[in-house]
């Protein structure tokens, strides 16, 4: 997740161009790794085997904790794995969420959609973004933010019929994740504006 992440003055990645080697790399083999563990955590929580949908649960953050680490030890900050790693994390996070509705969670409907809507805006905007200009954006500390919160509050679901916790917890969590990521998508769009504003003031420039 950590290589996903854009400083101020470096928001975004040029090129289109991915080499066939970068699916080979460690960091990228993690993500991907990570993407094909979102349909058996997904048939986990349904069939509410809790335990084995926390092990599960445990590899995928493992796996996001390392591909960040691996991508800057290794060197291996490649345009795939700027794709790669937000579509694991959004598919796993959208995965575990409908599977919590479809198994009767209390996790409300109306937060599904706050999600889903927000990453659809993003996956468009990204589109149009490298259409334009042929970049890639980046998620920011914001981004960072919405997936630590929703993870948690996805895992107290889980934990929700165990006792383990205060039953006022996992929607507390939800709802400061949902804050983060309303703030994300927010910012995300005034990037998107500044980074169209700077192409276009270029591109009078070069004519």
């Amino acid at each position: 997740m950590q290589r996903q992440l854009a400083s101020n003055c470096s928001p975004q990645t040029p090129g289109s161009f991915i080499p066939a080697r970068n699916f080979f790399y460690v960091s990228n083999l993690l993500s991907i790794v990570r993407l094909g563990l979102t349909p058996f955590l997904f048939y986990t929580i349904i069939r509410q085997s809790h335990f084995a949908a926390l092990i599960i649960g445990a590899l995928a953050i493992l796996t996001d904790m390392l591909d960040g680490y691996f991508a800057r030890r290794l060197n291996q900050r490649t345009n795939l794995g700027k794709v790669l790693d937000p579509i694991a994390d959004k598919a796993i996070i959208s995965a575990v969420i409908i599977a919590l509705i479809l198994s009767n969670s209390s996790l409300p409907l109306w937060a599904f959609g706050i999600v889903i809507v927000r990453d659809i805006l993003i996956v468009i905007a990204n589109i149009f973004l490298f259409h334009r200009t042929q970049t890639i954006a980046r998620s920011n500390v914001w981004g960072k933010c919405t997936t630590f919160f929703l993870a948690t509050a996805l895992v107290l679901y889980i934990l929700a019929n165990s006792e383990l916790i205060p039953s006022f917890a996992p929607f507390y969590v939800l709802c400061v994740g949902l804050v983060f990521a309303l703030i994300s998508i927010s910012n995300y769009g005034w990037h998107l504006l500044r980074v169209l504003q700077e192409n276009k003031t270029q591109a009078k420039k070069a004519t």
